[in-house]
């Protein structure tokens, strides 16, 4: 392997080295990228030095160089996060940060767009639509890792992932590639008098890999596939001290594994999300504020097979050899959410921010269209009612509503010229579900013009999703209305180191958990949400940049997760990412390589049967030349080495691991207007 990685890297750069004449790489040094402004963490604006949390930042004009086109993929360099493939969706892709995720959806994770939550009412998170956000509509992307409830409140427990959209960007991309996949990216920027007005737009589409798996209801192996169709469709609005975003994302998916098993044919999922947002900026003497007014809209349709061929015969009502077929319904989920945030500067030493967030979460009653009575099946009703067609018969998630207070402060203050006291604390009151209180504490001292060391402590809360609270009648994943809050207390340690060419991070981390909302494995494919205490995580993450020249930049990582929870056995102990990229006259290489530790899934029905899976890495590389400076051509590649790789299901239930796809080409041109 060692030598692959290495014969691809002299492949690709080496004849870039008798190209044309030299030109300067970066518009901007490495030394400027480690001071630009992190604005995530506190909501004021911090450098990677000094900011008051566990810190990586991407900029646009690193995302360009990437063999990447999504967010998932991009987390797989980051310390501590990680994301993969599962077998609950086709297109899901879970993600994690510190070894700890539980359920299928990672709820634990806060993923905000342009100042918008950006996930689902029903579930808290986003499987789907967050890791397959693209990459070419990200100005900055600040992974911050701990927990972030002081400012953000529930979600925010292992981290936050806050991305800044793109503005004053005209450009076209299309290409193609392997799957025959399709790809178009339109982006636009003018100005009708005072308004300024940003356009994104995506469409993609392809045929998906061929894999041979285990058939999920027999013993025999069967050929499945992986299509899929991905659109996006943002506007930015921004008129004096006021802006309006509208965002629309949706996706389509057929085949592969939905819920845990495959059906060529029936098994499908679709799902869209829609939200506007207002924010209007206003001063009042030493306190700057902005009035924050949005709302979220949520569809989702899945469909899968349940059982095979047969599981009720002579026991139905008609009699039937069908298999148990379902259509589940999850739409017009909606949530509003409306904010007053303030900035005092108190004197130049001193600040204070605080406001107040109104949230209201309506999910309305999901109901599932099945060929056999789910109710009569989860009640063991016998006879169970056939109906020789899909019928909207049965409740599989409760009506609720919700009404969220948040309360938060947070006071900043320079102690002396190198030190910086960060406090912090927020209320959260989820009706019907109780209060939460989410303290903050970050000190951070800088020693000499390059090290800083930060002391960092935080709590934070997890509210129970609708969907864990309220499911009902669901033979795969049952609800709980009794679930409480999970909490975590976290301590960090981080050593920064900052050159000119160099940038430096290492750090320590541990977090307790209490209350955890875990998803327990019930076996025969059922699992149900509960409260229970974990085990602690602890670890260590590393980061460090180079640049040796005008032509060369290094990046890497690596995370080792001393100890994590025994339900986190899906997550990998040991993970890393180098990336080189090269710049000569009109020639730019780009080579990633991610390491991913061993994993484990569950089989046989015996959430404690475990299977190790094997480390594996992935190569992922990206060519471009500029004909001009509007008109570029690229061919980028993901998993380079067509390497073949497995990842943890989702449910006890499967005998085998999930495959991935193999090596991905695409090619494709770029214009800018």
């Amino acid at each position: 392997m060692r030598r692959g990685i290495f014969g691809i890297i002299l492949f690709i750069i080496l004849p870039l080295q008798l190209q044309g004449m030299q030109e300067d790489f970066f518009s901007m040094s490495l030394e400027e990228l480690l001071q630009i402004e992190i604005y995530g963490s506190t909501l004021t604006p911090e450098s990677l030095k000094t900011v008051p949390s566990a810190v990586s930042v991407f900029t646009q004009q690193e995302l360009s160089r990437m063999g990447l086109d999504t967010l998932g993929e991009l987390m797989n360099m980051v310390p501590g996060f990680q994301s993969y493939r599962s077998s609950s969706a086709s297109l899901g892709a879970p993600f994690s940060s510190r070894g700890r995720r539980i359920g299928n959806v990672p709820a634990e994770i806060l993923v905000m767009i342009d100042g918008q939550r950006y996930d689902s009412p029903q579930s808290s998170g986003s499987t789907t639509l967050a890791p397959n956000y693209p990459l070419r509509y990200i100005e900055k992307v600040e992974f911050i890792r701990g927990p972030g409830a002081a400012v953000y409140g529930s979600n925010a427990m292992m981290g936050v992932i806050n991305i800044i959209t793109r503005s004053n960007v005209n450009a076209l991309t299309i290409s193609y590639g392997s799957f025959n996949r399709r790809q178009a990216f339109i982006q636009a920027s003018t100005k009708f008098g005072h308004m300024k007005v940003d356009l994104f737009g995506r469409i993609e589409a392809d045929n998906g890999d061929n894999y041979t798996v285990a058939d999920t209801f027999s013993s025999n192996r069967i050929e499945t596939d992986d299509p899929r169709k991905i659109a996006d469709l943002n506007l930015k609005l921004k008129w004096e001290n006021t802006r309006i975003n509208l965002q629309h994302s949706q996706f389509e998916t057929e085949n592969f594994y939905e819920l845990n098993t495959l059906s060529n044919g029936f098994n499908a999922r679709e799902g869209q999300i829609d939200s506007i947002s207002l924010q209007h900026d206003f001063a009042w003497e030493k306190v700057e504020s902005y009035f924050w007014l949005s709302y979220n809209y949520v569809n989702a349709t899945l469909s899968s097979q349940l059982t095979a061929p047969g599981a009720f015969a002579g026991l139905s009502n008609p009699d039937s050899n069908d298999p148990l077929l379902l259509r589940a319904n999850f739409d017009n989920y909606a949530e509003m959410r409306m904010q007053l945030h303030n900035n005092w500067d108190i004197n130049k030493r001193s600040s204070l921010q605080f406001g107040i967030e109104l949230r209201r979460l309506d999910a309305p009653e999901a109901i599932a269209e099945n060929n056999f009575d789910l109710r009569d099946i989860v009640t063991q009703s016998i006879p169970v009612r056939f109906y020789n067609e899909l019928l909207p018969t049965t409740p599989i998630q409760a009506k609720s509503k919700r009404d969220i207070i948040g309360l938060y402060s947070q006071y900043q203050h320079q102690l002396s010229d190198s030190t910086s006291l960060t406090l912090g604390l927020r209320y959260d009151d989820f009706s019907e579900i109780g209060s939460q209180v989410s303290p903050r504490f970050g000190l951070v001292q800088t020693l000499g013009t390059h090290y800083s060391l930060k002391l960092l402590y935080g709590e934070a809360f997890r509210a129970p999703s609708e969907s864990e609270l309220n499911l009902l009648n669901n033979p795969v994943v049952l609800g709980n209305p009794t679930l409480k809050p999970e909490t975590v207390e976290s301590w960090d340690l981080i050593w920064i180191g900052q050159w000119p060419q160099t940038g430096l991070s290492l750090g320590y981390f541990e977090s307790h958990f209490n209350d955890s909302i875990i998803q327990v494995d019930l076996g025969n494919g059922t699992s149900q949400f509960l409260n229970i205490d974990q085990d602690s995580t602890q670890g260590i993450e590393f980061e460090f940049s180079q640049e040796l020249n005008s032509h060369w930049l290094f990046r890497t990582s690596f995370t080792y997760i001393i100890n994590k929870p025994e339900l986190s056995f899906r997550e990998a102990d040991q993970l890393g990412s180098i990336s080189a990229n090269y710049k000569y006259s009109k020639w730019n290489a780009n080579l990633i390589a991610n390491y991913i530790g061993e994993r484990e899934f569950s089989t046989n029905a015996n959430i404690n049967t475990r299977i190790a899976l094997d480390d594996y890495w992935l190569l992922f590389a990206k060519l471009q030349y500029d004909f001009t400076h509007s008109f570029k051509l690229f061919l980028q590649a993901k998993n380079l080495l067509d390497e073949n790789y497995l990842t943890p299901t989702a449910s006890s239930s499967l005998s085998e691991a999930i495959p991935n796809r193999g090596r991905e080409l695409l090619a494709g041109v770029s214009w800018k207007f």
